[in-house]
């Protein structure tokens, strides 16, 4: 489905609610200009809803506090396409054909709510389920995207949250935000992300789908979910030598090792499921797809900053519930 298509299922849902008749690129002219107004709402509210709940603590200080049990922070990046030329362009962009690609971050918060799933590490636990999330989205650097992630955190609860829990990948850039914006949280390396790691060192070794390639990348699977870092750092190092690839200047064993040390403490996976702790960022992945990919990365989609920042808003308003109280009080202008 191609971009005009998305705009012309918006015109004829406009078409359906009101007396006009409206074409996909008049949808387009008037969905952006919303999109650029809740973007601006959305992040007034945030911080200003944020220091609410920080006042609202101090004067409930010396009373019992409302306490939330435990709450979860997950995020994630996914690329969008934008068209050629429409953001400033890296000099391997500028050598090659085509549009570009940018990251859009992404993050859900949610509370835990009681599970029905007994943990299996530990007697009388239950796993967490997730409670209804919210989400905030923007094609942007970390400096910005954090402190609005940290204020829809505070919107939330964060204050009267007993226990914080961050899941993400390994990215560098998520637990730089982590330590500067959620220092106390209980931080945690998904799973799923970290068994890639773990193949890809067997593919790199052993060759792809080779019988003892496999059979490697399971044992040292069984490692990591035993939380056993230190036993799967020596297995790697024991592997025999390979070059590096092309634009790196270490080879993927030498890369992985870095990467188990580096995170060693945010894989010691027993200790979080005898907790009844998520050990996957799946919720993170699923947001990218919701908020992102269902919407903005349709067959042949291509975007302008001005466009996608627009519908980003968008996308979350609908989905945080904020978009109709974005409408209301401007009934009385087209009454």
């Amino acid at each position: 489905m191609c971009l005009i298509d998305a705009w012309r299922e918006a015109a004829e849902t406009l078409n359906a609610l009101f007396p006009l008749q409206m074409s996909a690129r008049q949808a387009l002219n008037f969905i952006q200009p919303v999109g650029e107004v809740l973007k601006e709402q959305e992040e007034q509210c945030l911080f200003e809803q944020a220091g609410q709940a920080r006042s609202q603590q101090r004067l409930s200080e010396g009373q019992p506090p409302k306490t939330i049990k435990r709450m979860y922070v997950e995020m994630d990046g996914v690329t969008a396409r934008l068209r050629r030329g429409s953001v400033p362009m890296e000099e391997k962009e500028q050598k090659r054909r085509g549009d570009v690609y940018r990251e859009v971050k992404v993050g859900a918060v949610f509370l835990a709510e009681p599970g029905r799933r007994r943990s299996k590490l530990a007697s009388g636990v239950f796993v967490d389920t997730a409670g209804p999330k919210v989400y905030v989205a923007r094609r942007s650097s970390v400096g910005v995207f954090a402190p609005l992630l940290y204020a829809l955190a505070q919107q939330h609860g964060l204050a009267q949250t007993e226990e914080l829990v961050i899941l993400g990948d390994g990215a560098p850039w998520i637990w730089n935000l982590v330590a500067e914006h959620f220092p106390t949280a209980v931080q945690i390396v998904d799973l799923w992300h970290a068994r890639q790691h773990v193949w890809q060192v067997a593919n790199a070794v052993f060759g792809a789908t080779t019988a003892k390639g496999e059979a490697w990348a399971e044992l040292q699977c069984q490692l990591l979910e035993e939380g056993n870092i230190e036993a799967l750092v020596e297995a790697i190092a024991l592997l025999p030598p390979i070059a590096p690839p092309p634009t790196s200047t270490r080879s993927i064993p030498e890369q992985a090792m870095g990467y188990f040390i580096t995170n060693a403490a945010r894989m010691r996976y027993p200790v979080f499921r005898a907790r009844g702790m998520h050990v996957g960022s799946g919720i993170a992945e699923a947001a990218c797809k919701t908020v992102v990919s269902t919407r903005m990365k349709r067959s042949g989609m291509r975007w302008t900053p001005a466009g996608l920042d627009a519908l980003l808003a968008l996308r979350t308003a609908r989905l945080n519930g904020s978009f109709d109280a974005f409408w209301k009080p401007r009934f009385h202008l087209v009454a």
